[in-house]
C-alpha cells in the first residue's frame, strides 16, 4: 500500500525553505564618494643668473702640427684668462683636438684641401654678467666660432617646488567654485598628479662675430618656472 503525504505537510516546508537566507547572497558593496577634477596651474618668475658659453676654436690649413700648435696656444690663452677671472677648474670643459680633412670634388674626382683642427671649450659662468667680457676676449684672441649660450636659474629647484604649491592651490580654487556652483561640499583630496617638470632655461640668439657689438646687449630677461597638476577632490552633498 502507497504511504500518502498530507498536502498540508508539502505546503508548510515549502514555505519554510523559503524563508532560509541564500547561500550566495553578495554583501553589500560600499559606494566610491563623488568626486571632482580639476587642472591647477602656477608660474613663479625668476632672472637667470648663469650662463654655458660654448666655443670652438678652429684653424684651417695643410699643416696640421702647425694647426695644431696656433689651436693650443690660442687655448692656452682663453683658460689663462679664465684663471685670472676666478673661473674654478670644474667649470671649464677642454676638448680634446679634432682633426677632419676637408675636400671638394671636380668631376666626380675627391680632391684634398687640407683639414680643420678644432678644440671645443665650454665654460660654466656662475654670474650671468661674467660671461660677455669672456665673449670679447675669445673673440679678441682668434676665437670665430661661438654657439648659442644657455641661461639658467641656479635655485631652480626651490621655485619649481613654490610653483607646484600654487599650482594645487590653484587647483583647490577651481574646485571650491565648483563645488559652490554645483550646491556640493569638498571632503578631501582623493588624488594629485604632477604634470610637468622642472626644465628651466632660457636661451637668446648669439650673434656672428662680425655682428657682435657691446657686451650690454646680451640680456637673459624675465623667465617663468612653471608647474601643472590634475587633482581629484572627493565631495558630498551639503547638509
Amino acid at each position: 500500500m502507497k504511504r500518502m503525504i498530507p498536502l498540508t505537510l508539502i505546503v508548510a516546508s515549502a514555505a519554510l525553505l523559503g524563508c532560509q537566507p541564500q547561500a550566495n547572497a553578495m554583501p553589500n558593496e560600499s559606494v566610491a564618494p563623488a568626486t571632482i577634477s580639476v587642472n591647477g596651474s602656477a608660474a613663479v618668475e625668476a632672472v637667470p643668473d648663469r650662463v654655458q658659453v660654448r666655443l670652438n676654436v678652429e684653424r684651417t690649413g695643410k699643416d696640421i702640427p702647425a694647426l695644431k700648435e696656433e689651436v693650443d696656444a690660442i687655448t692656452a690663452e682663453l683658460l689663462s684668462y679664465l684663471a685670472s677671472e676666478g673661473i674654478a677648474k670644474e667649470d671649464i670643459q677642454s676638448y680634446a683636438v679634432r682633426i677632419n680633412p676637408k675636400y671638394r670634388y671636380d668631376d666626380g674626382e675627391q680632391i684634398l684641401l687640407g683639414y680643420q683642427v678644432s678644440r671645443r671649450v665650454v665654460v660654466d659662468f656662475d654670474e650671468a654678467d661674467q660671461h660677455s667680457a669672456f665673449l670679447e676676449f675669445a673673440l679678441d684672441n682668434g676665437v670665430q666660432r661661438v654657439e648659442e649660450p644657455q641661461y639658467s636659474i641656479s635655485n631652480a629647484d626651490g621655485l619649481y617646488e613654490q610653483a607646484l604649491a600654487q599650482a594645487v592651490a590653484n587647483a583647490r580654487s577651481k574646485a571650491d567654485k565648483l563645488a559652490a556652483a554645483a550646491g556640493v561640499t569638498i571632503t578631501g583630496v582623493r588624488q594629485v598628479n604632477e604634470n610637468s617638470h622642472q626644465a628651466p632655461v632660457a636661451r637668446y640668439r648669439m650673434m656672428a662675430a662680425n655682428e657682435m657689438g657691446s657686451a650690454d646687449v646680451s640680456l637673459p630677461g624675465q623667465q617663468s618656472v612653471n608647474a601643472q597638476v590634475h587633482v581629484v577632490f572627493e565631495i558630498s552633498a551639503k547638509d
